[in-house]
C-alpha cells in the first residue's frame, strides 16, 4: 500500500482522515487467493486533543491524590521552591519513610511486585531509624517488617522476578537476592512467589529458555489499605509505583555521598557496579531515581494489574487475593477523594505472563467498514485489486477503537506505555523533560542503513525529533532536556556496557542529525542565523566529587580502580529514573526505560502511571503551574543547587543557555586536577554534537569516560545480540 494513498490535504494544507479498503489477489493472481484489509490514517490533531490516551486497556480515573518523589529519601536540603499565584512552598515527600509508615498501618493486605527485594534493607536510616527502634513496635528492616505484618493476619503477597541464572551457590548475574528472599519467607505467612519470564506455545524450547534468561519482570509497585488521609477514621487504598526497588544501593538523597557515609547510613549498603571497588574502600555508587504514589480509584487499576500477573503465574494461590468489596474498598466511586488528580495506568506485558480480563477480550469488535459510508466511499483505481475504495474526511466522528490490546503470534500484548509516551510527546507545546536509564530506539532513522533493520523500532526518539523539527520550522521556542547515566551500570570497558553505549549513541546521533538538518533549512529560508542544535535538544548526566574530609573508608586501596578513585574522588550519579514531564502539565512515572526491552510488550514487563491536574493545564502561551511544575522545579533546584527563576520558563533560550552553562561549569570541576566538594551535580553528557558530527565531549582524555579506558562512543558487540542490549 503506497503511503501516498493515505495522504490527503484539505484546502488549508491540513492532513485529512483517510480510510482505504481493498480486496487484493495474493501475488496478483486470483488463483492464489485474496486478502481483505482496511487501513485508516488519522492526523495527530484528532488523536491528541485529550489528556487521556485513547484505545488502551486502562482508562483514566478521577478523584485521586498523587505524590511525586525524588530519590528514596528527600532530606529537605534543596533550595526552596515556590509556585502558583499564592507562592506555595513545595514540600518534598520522603518515599521510603512513607512506604514504611504505610506498611505499618495496613490492616488487611499488602501487595508488592518488584524486580528485586532485599529483605536486609532498612527502610529508615539515621535519626529516623533510631527513633523507630526506640518507639515503634515495627522493625525497619524490610523482611522482618513483612513477617510481622503477616503474623498480625495481614495478607502479604509478594511477587519478585526469578533470576533464571541464580541458585543457592551462585547469586545470579543480576544480584536481585531472589534466592535469599525465597529462603527467608519459606514456611512463613508471607506468600512470596518468584516469577520468570515465559515462552509461549509458538516458541521453541531454546526460545523459551532465552526468554527466561534474557528478559525480566521489571515492574515495581506496592499496594495496601491505609487509614484515610483526611483522618475521619475510614480506610482507603494507597499504591506506590516508579523506578525504585526496595533493594541494595537505592537509598540515597540529593547529597549523594561517596565516602562519608560508608560506616553510617550506608553501612552494609555500599553498592557499586561501575568500578571494581570494595565496600570498605568505596566509593559507593550514588543513585538518582523517581517514584510516585496515589490514593484513590487508580489504586484499583494497580491492584488489577497485580492480580492479573498473580493469577497467570501463581494460579495455586489465587485464593490469597483479597476480595476488596468485602472490606469496603472495591468501589471506585466511593474511593474518590478531593486530591484533584486524574491518572491513567499503562503497561508493557503479554499474555504469556498476564491473565488479561476476559470481559475486555470479549469486548473486541470487528470493524464495520460499511459504516464508514457516511463519509462517502469513492472508488480507487488499483489494477491488482478486486475491490478498492476509500473515504476522505475532516470529521473525527465514528472514531472508535475496536480493541485495546495488540496481538503477536496469537498472544495478546499490551503496549500502552509506548502509546502513552507518543501521545503526550505529540501534545507537547513548550518543552519536554526526560529522565531515563537507557535511551535507544527509532532504528529506522539511524545513520547506518545496514542497522535500520535492528529490532529497536520504538518511536520515542523519532517523535521527539519530529516535534523539535516542527517547532523549528514554525519558528517557535521549544526545548527537550534528557537526563541519562554517564554510562550504563557495569564495568565501562566490558563488551555489554560498550554495546549498550553504541546503540544509545546511534540513536542520539540520528536525532542530532535530523535537528541539525531542520536548523540548516530554517536558516537558509529565513533571516535567522547562528542557531545550534543545543538551542533545542540537550543530553545531560549527573556526577559528584568530594574531598577526603570526613571519609569513612576503612581499607587500603588494592584494585587499580580503588587507587585511582581514592585520588580523583569522583563518580557519576547513576540515573535509574523512568520519567517524562511535558509542559509541566503531565507527568509519566514508572519502570519503563526508553528502549525496546521496556516498550516492546513482549520483552521486559513494565508498568507506568500518568498523572495530571485538570485545573493546571498548559495553554498555547504558557506551561502549567501546578504541582508538577513545582516538582520539576524541585528536581532542577536539587541537581543544580540553585533555584533560578529562568527554570520557570524552560522553553526560553535564556533557560536553555543557563542550564547548559551550569553543566559546563560543573564539568570543569568534575574533570579538574583539584578535588572539590560538588553540591551542584548537573553535567553535560559525554558526547557532544559539533561541526555536524557527534563526538566525545571535548575535555575527556582520549575520548574515554572519566577514570576509565572505555570509549565514550561505545563499540558494537558482535557477540551479544542486539535484542538483549536494546
Amino acid at each position: 500500500l503506497p503511503v501516498q494513498e493515505l495522504i490527503q490535504m484539505n484546502e488549508d494544507g491540513d492532513l485529512q482522515r483517510v480510510g482505504v479498503h481493498k480486496v487484493v489477489y495474493l501475488d496478483g493472481k486470483k488463483s492464489h487467493g485474496s486478502l481483505e484489509f482496511f487501513v485508516e490514517f488519522l492526523p495527530v490533531r484528532m488523536l491528541a486533543h485529550t489528556m487521556e490516551v485513547p484505545g488502551v486497556y486502562f482508562k483514566q480515573t478521577k478523584g485521586n491524590d498523587v505524590k511525586l518523589y525524588m530519590n528514596a529519601d528527600d532530606d529537605g536540603s534543596a533550595p526552596i521552591v515556590t509556585y502558583g499565584e499564592d507562592a506555595k512552598v513545595w514540600k518534598p515527600p520522603r518515599l521510603w519513610r512513607d512506604i514504611y509508615d504505610s506498611i505499618c498501618s495496613a490492616k488487611h493486605f499488602i501487595y508488592m511486585a518488584g524486580w528485586s527485594f532485599d529483605i536486609d534493607q532498612y527502610l529508615l536510616r539515621g535519626e529516623d531509624l533510631k527513633e523507630a527502634e526506640r518507639l515503634s513496635s515495627y522493625p525497619a528492616k524490610l523482611g522482618d517488617l513483612l513477617l510481622k505484618k503477616s503474623e498480625e493476619g495481614v495478607v502479604v503477597n509478594l511477587m519478585q522476578w526469578d533470576d533464571y541464572s541464580s541458585n543457592f551457590a551462585f547469586p545470579g548475574m543480576m544480584g536481585t537476592y531472589d534466592e535469599k528472599t525465597r529462603e527467608f519467607f519459606q514456611g512463613t505467612n508471607v506468600n512470596s512467589m518468584f516469577m520468570s519470564m515465559e515462552g509461549g506455545d509458538v516458541n521453541t524450547i531454546f526460545e523459551g529458555q532465552n526468554k527466561k534468561m534474557a528478559f525480566t519482570h521489571h515492574q515495581k509497585f506496592i499496594m495496601m489499605d491505609t487509614p484515610k488521609k483526611n483522618g475521619d477514621g475510614g480506610k482507603e487504598l494507597l499504591a506506590f509505583v516508579g523506578g525504585i526497588d526496595l533493594t541494595e544501593g537505592r537509598w540515597d538523597n540529593r547529597k549523594h555521598p561517596l565516602f562519608r557515609t560508608l560506616q553510617m547510613n550506608h553501612k552494609g549498603d555500599t553498592y557499586g557496579k561501575c568500578f571494581r571497588v570494595s565496600k570498605e574502600n568505596g566509593p559507593r555508587q550514588p543513585w538518582h531515581d523517581i517514584h510516585s504514589s496515589v490514593r484513590g480509584p487508580e489504586a484499583l487499576d494497580l491492584i488489577q494489574a497485580f492480580s492479573e500477573r498473580w493469577t497467570k503465574q501463581a494460579p495455586q494461590l489465587v485464593g490469597e487475593l483479597v476480595n476488596l468489596h468485602r472490606i469496603g474498598l472495591g468501589d471506585a466511586t466511593t474511593l474518590e477523594n478531593d486530591g484533584g488528580w486524574y491518572t491513567q495506568l499503562s503497561r508493557s506485558i503479554d499474555s504469556r505472563v498476564n491473565a488479561f480480563d476476559v470481559s475486555v477480550k470479549q469486548s473486541f469488535q470487528n470493524i464495520k467498514i460499511d459504516q464508514m459510508g457516511a463519509f462517502g466511499w469513492t472508488s480507487a483505481s488499483d489494477k491488482k485489486a478486486e475491490k478498492s475504495r476509500r473515504f476522505v474526511t475532516n470529521s473525527n466522528s465514528l472514531l472508535s477503537y475496536n480493541r485495546c490490546l495488540d496481538q503477536k503470534k496469537g498472544r495478546l500484548v499490551d503496549t500502552s506505555i509506548h502509546m502513552t509516551n507518543i501521545h503526550h510527546i505529540r501534545r507537547a507545546k513548550h518543552f519536554i523533560y526526560i529522565e531515563s536509564q537507557y535511551f535507544m530506539g527509532s532504528s529506522f532513522m539511524w545513520s547506518n542503513s545496514s542497522e535500520r533493520d535492528v529490532k529497536c523500532h520504538n518511536m520515542v526518539a523519532a517523535e521527539l525529533t519530529m516535534k523539535i523539527c516542527d517547532k523549528i520550522a514554525a519558528r517557535e521556542p521549544f526545548a527537550v532536556y534528557i537526563l541519562l547515566p554517564m554510562w550504563m551500570e557495569g564495568i565501562p570497558d566490558a563488551a555489554a556496557t560498550q554495546g549498550l553505549l553504541y546503540w544509545q549513541r546511534v540513536t542520539i546521533e540520528a536525532m542530532y542529525q535530523k535537528v541539525h538538518e531542520a536548523l540548516q533549512s530554517r536558516m537558509a529560508n529565513s533571516p535567522d542565523h547562528g542557531l545550534k542544535v543545543s538551542d533545542y535538544l540537550n543530553f545531560y548526566c549527573l556526577g559528584t566529587r568530594e574531598t577526603s574530609e570526613g571519609s569513612q573508608a576503612t581499607g587500603v586501596p588494592t584494585t587499580e580502580d580503588e587507587k585511582l578513585l581514592a585520588k580523583t574522588r569522583r563518580h557519576q550519579i547513576y540515573i535509574h529514573s523512568k520519567m517524562m514531564i511535558v509542559d509541566d502539565e503531565v507527568c509519566l512515572i514508572g519502570t519503563a526505560n526508553i528502549n525496546q526491552r521496556s516498550l516492546d510488550g513482549c520483552r521486559d514487563s513494565e508498568i507506568m502511571m500518568t498523572s495530571w491536574q485538570p485545573d493546571h493545564l498548559a495553554s498555547e502561551k504558557s506551561i502549567a503551574h501546578g504541582d508538577i511544575h513545582a516538582y520539576r522545579l524541585h528536581i532542577w533546584a536539587s541537581i543544580t543547587d540553585q533555584m533560578n527563576d529562568a527554570y520557570r520558563d524552560p522553553s526560553s533560550p535564556e533557560c536553555v543557555k543557563l542550564v547548559n552553562s551550569i553543566a559546563d561549569s560543573n564539568f570543569k570541576k568534575y574533570m579538574g586536577e583539584e578535588t572539590v566538594d560538588m553540591t551542584s551535580h548537573l553535567l553535560p553528557f559525554p558526547l557532544e554534537f559539533y561541526d555536524g558530527e557527534l563526538r566525545p565531549r571535548r575535555g575527556l582524555h582520549g575520548g574515554h569516560l572519566p577514570d576509565t579506558d572505555a570509549d565514550a562512543m561505545g563499540k558494537k558487540s558482535y557477540i551479544l545480540p542486539e535484542m538483549f542490549l536494546t
